[in-house]
Order: C-alpha cells, then structure tokens, then sequence
C-alpha cells in the first residue's frame, strides 16, 4: 500500500496513460525515416558505413530487419523518454 502511495503521489500515470501510444509511433516512424534515410545514403557511397552493400535478396532482408528492429528500439527509447517525463510532472488534481 505504501509503494502504490509513493508512484501515485510521484508518478503523473494519467500522463502516461493517455500519451504512450503516440508517443511510441512518433519514436517508431522516426527511427524508420532517420535509418531509411541513412541506408539510402550508405548505398549510394562507395564504401558502406552502417549497411552492407545490397546485392541480393537475403541481403535485402537482413537489411530490412535491421531498420525494423532499430525503429522498433527508437520506439522502447521514447516510451522510456515518456516515462521519465511522467515521473517529472506533478498531476493536476
């Protein structure tokens, strides 16, 4: 009773509640958009930096996990964003 006491008095979980969703779409799309943006980038060079030359279909694939699974982990890093943001603001009440 004494830790629900504390969260409740520390946490803004209303906050939380009604911005997660979007704030783990805007964390996702713009981990899509930003590792896109670098792997188009990354192609056009010579030598590849962050992404392996795509000369085949399996390449392709692995390729197109990675930025699934980046944008993905951008998402986690904003609902974590979120969180800390919910600890920091006071509720309304």
């Amino acid at each position: 009773m004494k830790i629900y006491y504390i969260i409740n008095k520390t946490m803004n979980i209303e906050f939380l509640k009604n911005n997660w969703m979007r704030y783990y779409k805007r964390g996702f799309f713009t981990g899509i958009v930003v590792l896109c943006f670098l792997c188009f980038i990354d192609q056009t060079l010579q030598y590849t930096f962050f992404f392996n030359k795509i000369n085949n279909i399996n390449t392709l694939m692995i390729t197109l996990s990675f930025i699934f699974f980046g944008a993905i982990f951008c998402g986690m890093l904003s609902l974590l964003i979120l969180l800390l943001l919910s600890f920091m603001l006071k509720n309304k009440k």
